[in-house]
Order: structure tokens, then C-alpha cells, then sequence
């Protein structure tokens, strides 16, 4: 199955009457459509319009609600806003059923304070302090924490605007990465692990999303994560991370973390502008399965395993 024409996710919901849809963005694709990197030119040409309004002007092989038009605009860089109240409406609870119909602008250039979160080993804090000496003047803060119990490891690294702690991991992730919301004191906090990085795009359009998140209500948003195993880029995309968070968000499962799922899901939204770049190598990959394995029951995940050793085929 061929990647998606917003995403880039290759799995597909089978719709009435031979529509297939998107099952991370809702793009919808109707049957005969063309390949999606048409329909991604075509998408693209409509978002740079002012306003765009899918019933009176409907594409020939694809259509989406506005939830997913929101989706594609975060993709280049553009906010939305419903045409009207049933668009509202629509946006607020999704059915991806109303043809989307909106007004369109370039993301603000400014946004909402964000805090940088980094969890990793005591090994690991060159790297760490290399990545905030690269992109932490970008941040209104920046809270590090170590897995250790000994303050030792982090003593004279804090200065203003830059805190280090220690607490043990313990085997669950959610619990170290709430223990960093829990610290936060920006209303938005981005958590990367020491192998992250973020690329030149999404840095840039990190303060543009904050800030139209706030304009929806937003809590979460999500971004794809482009895995570099041994240094090639791997067929694990677009592995979603939801990694730019409202402060009061919580964490769950202590291992494959994600939002608290009581909270209410319409409130987040996958932004696919550039991407987390996550760098490993193959033998922690395999490692990490038995690992992530003895976590937790579905933390093995074989599959990922499998996507992540392969290399990126853009079909």
C-alpha cells in the first residue's frame, strides 16, 4: 500500500463505496484516485489559496473533513479556520463526514512561551549539552532530567533558564517524562530523549503551532519522527511522537507513552512539518525489543522492529 498524500502513513480504513481513508490523518481517497504525490501537488496548490471550500470545489479523486484539512496545513506551514459554524461544529468533533470548507494563513511567527524537556542517561549528557547549546536559545526554558539517584552526576550543569535533576527511570517512561511536566512552568513543554533532534522545519514552526493550538484549544500535538538506524533512514515513518504538549497534559504506560487517553482526543492533532530526527543504532534496535518487552506485555512490538531494520521505500 502506498504512503499517504499528507502523512506519509501507509495504513487505510475501508470506507463506503470503495473510499479508503487515511487511519492517522482521515484523508479520504476515492476509488481510481491517482498517485498520492498528485494529490499532494493538488492539496498543496489549494492550501496556498486564502480560503478553500471542498463541496463547491471538489477534487476529482480525494476529500477530507476539516479536522484532516488542519492536518495538511500544519504540513505547509498554514493555520486554519472554519468557514462557518457547521464547520465549527465539525472541527470540534470530528466525523470527517462535511466536506471541508475554511479560511487559510501562513502560521504565526511568533508564539506562547515552550519549555524544552530532555530525559536520558548519565552517559549521555555531552550529547545533551551539545543539542541545548544548538537549538535551547529557541526555548524559554530548558529542564533536563537524568536517570540517576545521584545528584553528583548533574552537580554546577543548572544555570538560569537551564535546569538539570536526577531521578531514577525505574522502567517507566511516562512516569520520568511527568516528573518533567510536573516541573514545567511555560504553558507548552517539548520533550525530546538524548538521540533526538529536531530538524530545521519543525524547530522553525514550533512557536506558529503553539500558537494555533492555543487559537483550537489544542493540548497535544504529534509529529512524525524520521528514524536514522546506522545512519539510513528506515521504513518505521512516519512514527508519530506526541511529543509538544500543554503542561498539565500527564504521560501513560511506561513504555510506547502517550498523552493520558482520558483526556479528550479531539483536543490533539498530528502536525506534519518536518520531523523528531531519532538516531540509533541496529543493535540497540534489537535490544530495545527484548526490553521494551519485559516493560510491559505489548511492549515488544516486533513489527516496529522489523520496520525500523528495513529501509525507507516511499511506496
Amino acid at each position: 500500500m502506498t504512503r499517504c498524500a499528507i502523512c506519509g502513513n501507509r495504513g487505510r480504513h475501508d470506507r463506503h463505496g470503495g473510499v479508503a481513508e487515511c487511519t492517522h490523518c482521515g484523508l479520504r481517497y476515492l476509488p481510481g484516485h491517482r498517485p498520492p504525490v498528485a494529490i499532494r501537488a493538488d492539496l498543496t496548490e489549494r492550501l496556498a489559496a486564502p480560503a478553500i471550500d471542498l463541496a463547491r470545489d471538489p477534487p476529482a479523486d480525494w476529500t477530507c473533513g476539516i479536522a484532516t484539512l488542519r492536518i495538511a496545513a500544519y504540513g505547509i506551514g498554514r493555520a486554519i479556520r472554519p468557514a462557518d459554524a457547521p464547520q465549527a461544529t465539525e472541527l470540534a468533533a470530528p466525523t470527517g463526514r462535511l466536506p471541508a470548507a475554511a479560511t487559510l494563513s501562513p502560521l504565526p511567527p511568533h508564539g506562547p512561551a515552550i519549555t524544552l524537556g530532555m530525559i536520558g542517561r548519565a552517559s549521555e549528557l555531552p550529547v545533551i549539552a551539545a543539542l541545548i547549546e544548538r537549538i535551547g536559545s529557541g526555548f524559554a526554558a530548558v529542564r533536563v532530567l537524568v536517570d540517576s539517584a545521584d545528584p553528583v552526576v548533574v552537580a554546577g550543569l543548572s544555570r538560569p533558564g537551564l535546569t538539570y535533576a536526577v531521578h531514577p527511570l525505574a522502567q517507566d517512561f511516562a512516569a520520568q517524562r511527568n516528573r518533567l511536566h510536573a516541573a514545567c512552568h511555560t504553558p507548552w513543554m517539548l520533550q525530546l530523549d538524548a538521540d533526538e533532534d529536531l530538524d530545521v522545519a519543525l524547530l522553525t514552526a514550533l512557536p506558529g503551532l503553539a500558537a494555533d493550538a492555543d487559537a483550537h484549544r489544542l493540548l497535544s500535538l504529534a509529529f512524525p519522527r524520521r528514524n536514522l538506524v546506522d545512519g539510513v533512514p528506515s521504513d518505521h515513518w512516519p512514527d508519530v511522537q506526541y511529543r509538544l504538549n500543554r503542561a498539565e497534559v500527564r504521560f501513560s504506560g511506561v513504555v510506547h507513552e502517550r498523552p493520558d487517553p482520558s483526556r479528550d482526543w479531539r483536543r490533539s492533532a498530528l502536525a506534519p512539518i518536518g520531523a523528531i530526527v531519532h538516531r540509533l543504532d541496529g543493535d540497540r534496535v534489537r535490544a530495545r525489543t527484548a526490553a521494551y518487552g519485559a516493560m510491559a506485555p505489548d511492549g515488544a512490538r516486533p513489527a516496529d522492529e522489523a520496520a525500523l531494520l528495513r529501509p525507507f521505500s516511499r511506496d
